[in-house]
């Protein structure tokens, strides 16, 4: 198998190649894709395994090139950050004949354009997995697993807490805009009382993880792979995934301001640098570091009530980023979850498998009930 890898250089793309060359044989290639030589050639350094290993020079705006680099391809994996370019690649990707992965967050821009591909992606028998990682990419998978375990699931809440170093200085310019655009788009909307609603915020839960997160008011966060649960799932009374902010400073005096700005397009070149400042100030958070994922959920089985939990955590937030890409791109290349269409990581996943791995992959992963 032939496996493109386009965006290989950043924090998440060097993760995903790096956990996935060792689980690839002989007989597969993997290309290691960017712009920049050097970065390629330092992350072709970090990789190991028994896999055909490559790299090549590449920008994503450049289509000519990356039809190029697909072209005889299996499988590409995109962990650029710019949605604004998903409808060609995934035209380019289309047309090679490649399932697909990315890793960009769950935006309209995204996931319009990939919405508008779906009949093509279908009939030409592709497999195309979008909203791949933690958030998006974990929470409903957590949800599916306690559904599994309940003959009725009636609450499932996933929250996440973080104490992070972002390394926004690392950051590049696209995935600022990116998260900038996760900004723009946000909405307290969540279901809860068995339907679709914006929460107040005197009803968004505190949540206490423990150290060094400690407790936490958490807001929900929409996520498109959450959409279908109350289908899947008749009982669902509550289900939302809720997540923690960047601090005080950040959540309650810089936010409100890039919130405004964001929708300004003439000041985004500003915006950018703005918000870069404000995460390497604000919101980078001293060592000790964590991120958890944990899910809480009620229901009945056998006729009573009962209940399950799952935990997801570890220290680097990109590991726990790459690791639930790496878990399912193992059962798509194998093919136990590969079928045609457009997927959420979170809905296509087999949940209990991507557990294992993730806790192979050195997370630490804690399951009740």
């Amino acid at each position: 198998m032939r496996i493109v890898a386009l965006g290989a250089t950043g924090h998440a793309g060097t993760e995903i190649v790096r956990l996935l060359a060792p689980r690839l044989a002989v007989t597969d290639e993997l290309v290691l894709a960017g712009r920049n030589p050097a970065k390629l050639a330092a992350t072709a350094a970090e990789v190991s395994g028994p896999v055909r290993l490559s790299t090549a020079v590449v920008d994503a705006t450049d289509h000519d090139a990356v039809r190029t680099l697909f072209d005889g391809a299996q499988l590409v994996i995109v962990t650029v950050s710019r949605p604004d370019l998903v409808g060609r690649l995934a035209e380019l990707a289309i047309e090679a004949g490649a399932d697909w992965i990315d890793t960009m967050l769950s935006t309209p821009t995204k996931l319009e354009a990939l919405d508008a591909l779906s009949e093509r992606i279908t009939e030409a028998g592709l497999c195309f997995v979008t909203d791949a990682g933690f958030h998006p990419g974990l929470p409903a998978a957590l949800v599916r697993w306690a559904g599994a375990r309940l003959d009725e699931l009636v609450e499932a809440d996933v929250h996440a807490g973080m104490h992070v170093d972002w390394k926004a200085d690392e950051l590049s310019d696209s995935t600022v805009a990116e998260m900038l655009d996760e900004f723009d788009d946000f909405t307290m909307e969540t279901w809860i009382e068995g339907r679709r609603r914006p929460l107040r915020w005197s009803e968004c839960p505190t949540v206490d993880f423990g150290p060094p997160i400690g407790r936490q008011q958490l807001v929900p966060m929409p996520l498109a792979e959450m959409d279908d649960l109350p289908q899947q799932y008749p009982g669902l009374r509550r289900c939302g995934f809720y997540i923690c902010g960047f601090g005080p400073a950040m959540d309650y005096l810089a936010l409100p301001v890039i919130a405004v700005m964001a929708k300004l397009a003439r000041l985004r070149p500003v915006t950018i640098r703005f918000t870069r400042w404000c995460f390497t100030r604000l919101a980078n958070q001293k060592p000790p570091h964590r991120l958890v994922v944990r899910l809480d959920a009620t229901g009945r089985r056998g006729g009573q009530p009962a209940s399950v939990s799952v935990s997801v955590a570890g220290a680097d937030s990109y590991l726990i980023t790459a690791a639930p890409v790496v878990a399912c791109l193992s059962q798509l290349i194998d093919g136990s979850v590969r079928r045609p269409g457009l997927h959420c990581q979170a809905q296509l996943v087999e949940p209990n498998r991507l557990l294992d791995d993730l806790a192979e992959f050195g997370l630490e992963v804690n399951r009740a009930g």
